[in-house]
């Protein structure tokens, strides 16, 4: 095998290795975890709550972190470039808090998720 050969062919197993993990997908299953638990202390279920189940709850935040990295694409695009990772960071941050096992209701509840998180501090918690 010639030598630009093996290079292009490490380049190439490079480029379709493992994608990251998305710090979304532990996020949601942590507010999941403790939004229910908020739900149950307060006698409360999910329909009660706008959902069907756990289930359904996690497929609407997965669908909140979809969104909303389409919107921060749209803000780097036109011109803001401290949206980019702002999604992932928020994720992250928002799943550190919600899977501590002293974890508050209000590490969820007191989040503006309406509020894109290069927006504001406030919802980057």
């Amino acid at each position: 095998m010639s030598r630009l050969r093996a290079i292009g062919l490490v380049g190439w197993l490079v480029a379709c290795g493992p994608a990251p993990a998305d710090p979304c997908l532990p996020m949601c299953a942590a507010a999941a975890a403790l939004y229910g638990r908020c739900l149950d202390e307060a006698g409360a279920d999910w329909a009660q709550a706008g959902f069907d189940d756990a289930d359904a709850f996690t497929d609407s935040c997965e669908t909140w972190a979809w969104e909303m990295r389409l919107l921060e694409a749209d803000a780097v695009d036109r011109g803001h470039p401290e949206a980019q990772g702002a999604v992932d960071a928020a994720c992250a941050d928002r799943h550190a808090a919600m899977r501590a096992a002293d974890a508050a209701c209000a590490a969820y509840t007191g989040i503006d998720w309406s509020e894109p998180p290069w927006e504001g501090g406030a919802s980057r918690r």
